[in-house]
Protein backbone atom coordinates (compact mmCIF):
# COMPACT_ATOMS: atom_id res chain seq x y z
CA UNK A 1 0.00 0.00 0.00
CA UNK A 2 2.65 2.38 0.73
CA UNK A 3 4.71 1.64 -2.74
CA UNK A 4 1.12 2.39 -4.14
CA UNK A 5 0.93 6.06 -2.46
CA UNK A 6 4.63 6.76 -3.23
CA UNK A 7 4.03 5.89 -6.86
CA UNK A 8 0.56 8.16 -6.63
CA UNK A 9 2.67 10.98 -5.50
CA UNK A 10 4.97 11.02 -7.68
CA UNK A 11 2.87 10.72 -10.37
CA UNK A 12 0.28 13.66 -8.87
CA UNK A 13 3.76 15.74 -8.65
CA UNK A 14 4.54 14.10 -12.31
CA UNK A 15 1.13 15.46 -13.96
CA UNK A 16 1.36 18.70 -12.54
CA UNK A 17 4.64 19.89 -13.98
CA UNK A 18 3.73 18.89 -16.87
CA UNK A 19 0.97 20.95 -17.74
CA UNK A 20 3.21 24.00 -16.88
CA UNK A 21 4.40 25.78 -20.06
CA UNK A 22 8.07 25.17 -21.11
CA UNK A 23 9.80 27.97 -23.25
CA UNK A 24 9.32 25.46 -26.02
CA UNK A 25 5.88 25.27 -26.11
CA UNK A 26 6.45 29.16 -25.50
CA UNK A 27 8.12 29.49 -28.76
CA UNK A 28 5.70 27.06 -30.63
CA UNK A 29 2.71 29.12 -30.12
CA UNK A 30 4.28 32.30 -30.97
CA UNK A 31 5.27 30.71 -34.10
CA UNK A 32 1.64 29.40 -34.81
CA UNK A 33 0.33 33.08 -33.61
CA UNK A 34 2.69 34.37 -36.22
CA UNK A 35 1.10 32.31 -38.96
CA UNK A 36 -2.95 33.41 -38.15
CA UNK A 37 -1.14 36.70 -38.10
CA UNK A 38 0.51 35.77 -41.67
CA UNK A 39 -2.92 34.89 -42.85
CA UNK A 40 -4.89 38.10 -41.91
CA UNK A 41 -1.57 40.36 -43.56
CA UNK A 42 -1.71 38.47 -46.57
CA UNK A 43 -5.53 39.26 -47.20
CA UNK A 44 -5.04 42.97 -46.41
CA UNK A 45 -2.16 42.60 -48.50
CA UNK A 46 -3.64 41.01 -51.10
CA UNK A 47 -0.15 39.14 -51.10
CA UNK A 48 -1.17 35.56 -52.63
CA UNK A 49 2.24 34.19 -52.42
CA UNK A 50 2.72 35.20 -49.11
CA UNK A 51 -0.88 33.37 -48.51
CA UNK A 52 -0.29 30.22 -50.50
CA UNK A 53 3.32 29.97 -48.40
CA UNK A 54 0.96 29.38 -45.60
CA UNK A 55 0.05 26.01 -46.77
CA UNK A 56 1.19 22.56 -47.16
CA UNK A 57 0.81 22.64 -51.02
CA UNK A 58 -2.00 23.46 -53.54
CA UNK A 59 -4.55 20.73 -53.03
CA UNK A 60 -6.05 21.60 -49.49
CA UNK A 61 -9.15 21.20 -48.25
CA UNK A 62 -10.77 24.42 -47.94
CA UNK A 63 -14.78 23.01 -46.49
CA UNK A 64 -16.90 25.93 -45.45
CA UNK A 65 -20.63 24.55 -44.02
CA UNK A 66 -23.69 27.39 -44.24
CA UNK A 67 -26.38 26.22 -41.65
CA UNK A 68 -29.33 28.36 -43.06
CA UNK A 69 -28.76 26.71 -46.77
CA UNK A 70 -28.67 23.59 -45.04
CA UNK A 71 -31.56 21.16 -45.87
CA UNK A 72 -32.85 17.77 -45.93
CA UNK A 73 -32.03 14.98 -43.74
CA UNK A 74 -28.26 15.02 -43.00
CA UNK A 75 -25.96 14.07 -44.43
CA UNK A 76 -26.68 16.73 -47.31
CA UNK A 77 -24.86 18.47 -49.10
CA UNK A 78 -26.53 21.64 -49.28
CA UNK A 79 -24.62 24.36 -47.37
CA UNK A 80 -21.30 22.61 -47.88
CA UNK A 81 -18.74 24.65 -49.59
CA UNK A 82 -15.78 23.01 -51.00
CA UNK A 83 -13.31 24.91 -52.57
CA UNK A 84 -9.25 25.88 -52.27
CA UNK A 85 -7.39 28.45 -50.94
CA UNK A 86 -6.36 29.40 -54.16
CA UNK A 87 -9.40 30.31 -55.10
CA UNK A 88 -9.99 32.47 -52.34
CA UNK A 89 -7.17 34.47 -52.19
CA UNK A 90 -7.15 34.77 -56.20
CA UNK A 91 -9.88 36.69 -55.44
CA UNK A 92 -9.13 38.36 -53.16
CA UNK A 93 -6.30 39.99 -54.81
CA UNK A 94 -7.76 40.97 -57.87
CA UNK A 95 -10.78 42.77 -56.13
CA UNK A 96 -9.88 46.48 -56.11
CA UNK A 97 -11.90 46.16 -52.84
CA UNK A 98 -10.05 46.33 -49.26
CA UNK A 99 -10.60 42.66 -47.50
CA UNK A 100 -9.80 41.83 -44.16
CA UNK A 101 -10.27 38.63 -41.83
CA UNK A 102 -10.49 39.25 -38.13
CA UNK A 103 -9.60 36.78 -35.52
CA UNK A 104 -10.49 36.50 -31.82
CA UNK A 105 -11.13 33.46 -29.27
CA UNK A 106 -8.19 31.93 -30.06
CA UNK A 107 -7.39 28.15 -29.21
CA UNK A 108 -3.92 26.89 -29.69
CA UNK A 109 -3.26 23.03 -29.00
CA UNK A 110 -0.52 21.12 -30.26
CA UNK A 111 2.44 18.77 -29.41
CA UNK A 112 5.26 20.62 -31.69
CA UNK A 113 5.12 18.77 -34.59
CA UNK A 114 1.21 19.26 -35.25
CA UNK A 115 -1.22 21.74 -34.15
CA UNK A 116 -4.55 22.38 -34.74
CA UNK A 117 -6.09 26.17 -34.30
CA UNK A 118 -9.50 26.96 -33.52
CA UNK A 119 -11.28 30.38 -33.63
CA UNK A 120 -14.08 32.92 -34.32
CA UNK A 121 -13.37 34.91 -37.72
CA UNK A 122 -15.69 37.52 -39.32
CA UNK A 123 -14.86 38.55 -42.93
CA UNK A 124 -14.96 42.34 -44.07
CA UNK A 125 -15.08 43.86 -47.10
CA UNK A 126 -14.59 47.93 -46.54
CA UNK A 127 -17.12 48.70 -43.81
CA UNK A 128 -18.94 45.70 -44.67
CA UNK A 129 -19.23 42.82 -42.00
CA UNK A 130 -19.55 39.95 -45.20
CA UNK A 131 -20.05 36.53 -42.72
CA UNK A 132 -18.63 35.53 -40.05
CA UNK A 133 -18.17 31.97 -38.20
CA UNK A 134 -16.11 29.96 -36.42
CA UNK A 135 -13.28 28.29 -38.09
CA UNK A 136 -10.09 25.46 -37.37
CA UNK A 137 -6.94 24.50 -39.08
CA UNK A 138 -4.90 21.59 -38.76
CA UNK A 139 -1.14 22.45 -38.99
CA UNK A 140 1.95 20.72 -39.42
CA UNK A 141 5.57 21.76 -38.94
CA UNK A 142 7.87 21.51 -41.72
CA UNK A 143 11.89 22.21 -42.30
CA UNK A 144 10.07 26.04 -43.76
CA UNK A 145 7.67 26.28 -40.65
CA UNK A 146 4.45 25.94 -40.12
CA UNK A 147 1.99 25.05 -42.43
CA UNK A 148 -1.49 24.69 -42.81
CA UNK A 149 -3.00 20.86 -44.03
CA UNK A 150 -7.04 21.92 -43.85
CA UNK A 151 -9.29 24.39 -43.34
CA UNK A 152 -12.62 23.85 -42.14
CA UNK A 153 -14.95 26.98 -41.30
CA UNK A 154 -18.59 27.78 -40.65
CA UNK A 155 -20.58 30.55 -41.91
CA UNK A 156 -23.32 33.01 -41.55
CA UNK A 157 -24.03 35.88 -44.23
CA UNK A 158 -24.34 38.97 -43.18
CA UNK A 159 -28.62 39.31 -43.43
CA UNK A 160 -28.08 43.46 -44.30
CA UNK A 161 -27.84 43.88 -47.60
CA UNK A 162 -24.43 45.52 -48.75
CA UNK A 163 -24.69 49.28 -49.63
CA UNK A 164 -22.94 50.18 -52.58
Amino acid sequence: MLLFKNFLSVSLLFLCTSVVASPKSDMVTKQLEQVIKDFGDAIKEKDEQKFTNLFYSKNRPWLGVNAKKRKGKLPSQEGLVYASHLGFISWIATSNEQMEEKFWDIDIKTDGEIASIYFKYSFHIGDYKYNWGDEAWDLVKTADGWKIVSVIYSTTENPEPRQT
